[in-house]
């Protein structure tokens, strides 16, 4: 049997542990959509940026570190924040995506 175990973290909590801030893209769908993506990460202390996969991978190991993985499981899967949502005339970073998913089994 396997057990899917599903962690949910804050765009803020991603940020805090890999020391860098997600730099998201926007992509005009429609006159009224607009896709909302994490396109990479910006070092904080640094002008350095690093890939979406690279954060995840340093998510995972601060995670098992602090044993909210287990130490034997080894593959992980990720979800960035990503949605289409509709355009208002106001958008500003509280209507970004707020949600990072990162997913393993065991």
């Amino acid at each position: 049997m396997n057990i899917t175990t599903i962690i949910e973290l804050e765009n803020q909590e991603v940020e805090n542990i890999t020391g860098a801030k997600l730099v998201f893209t926007q992509e005009q769908i429609d006159e009224n959509i607009i896709e909302t993506c994490v396109d990479y990460l910006q070092m904080e202390d640094s002008e350095g940026t690093i890939t979406t996969e690279e954060a995840m991978k340093q998510v995972f190991e601060q995670l098992q570190q602090r044993g909210v993985i287990p130490v034997n499981v080894e593959d992980f899967s990720y979800e960035m924040p990503s949605c289409e949502r509709l355009k208002r005339k106001t958008d500003s970073e509280t209507d970004l995506p707020q949600k990072v998913i990162l997913s393993f089994m065991s």
